[in-house]
């Protein structure tokens, strides 16, 4: 396996990567421009010894080197954290359609929710409060009027308002 001159294959500067490992100093990816540097700079003469410095394993090393040769910098500070874990059942379409579904009022309840991704989308979920965990997932919230006794009168609930005395408060104002 030939020898690789890692000082050669990194293109960038290492002061340039210094500045960058500056400004990646509370990210994640702050050891990736780390390694780069230390190969740059010949402190490390291969990966063994830069996964050693950085307390990485090799093959983490490895990695990160291989994706910098495929795209560069810029691959190499793209963080794929997001990319974990499943996908959302959901399609981004699909959750807009079922949005303007709750803008128009045509769902109130999460069964209601459920239902509706069923029956237009073809989504079901195995668990009953998956859709639940989606809305919260996605910071939606269900708007609901208040509560209202079903004998009560609007009207009479009116015409208390107009009479009874305001709070010293109001009254101030």
């Amino acid at each position: 396996m030939p020898k690789i001159l890692y000082s050669q294959v990194i293109e960038e500067d290492p002061q340039e990567l210094k500045k960058l490992e500056k400004r990646h100093r509370y990210s994640h990816l702050f050891q990736r421009v780390r390694m780069l540097r230390l190969l740059k700079s010949e402190e490390c003469r291969n990966l063994t010894e830069a996964a050693r410095a950085l307390g990485y394993s090799w093959r983490q090393c490895q990695r990160w080197f291989a994706s910098y040769r495929e795209g560069g910098l810029e691959e190499l500070l793209t963080s794929r954290v997001s990319e974990r874990g499943r996908q959302e059942l959901v399609t981004q379409e699909a959750f807009e359609d079922l949005q303007e579904a709750m803008k128009r009022g045509e769902i109130a309840t999460i069964s209601e929710a459920d239902e509706f991704l069923r029956e237009r989308h073809g989504i079901e979920y195995a668990h009953p409060d998956g859709v639940g965990q989606l809305l919260r997932r996605r910071k939606v919230k269900l708007k609901t009027g208040r509560p209202r006794h079903e004998d009560a009168d609007p009207q009479e609930q009116e015409a208390f308002k107009k009479t009874s005395p305001q709070p010293l408060s109001e009254a101030a104002k």
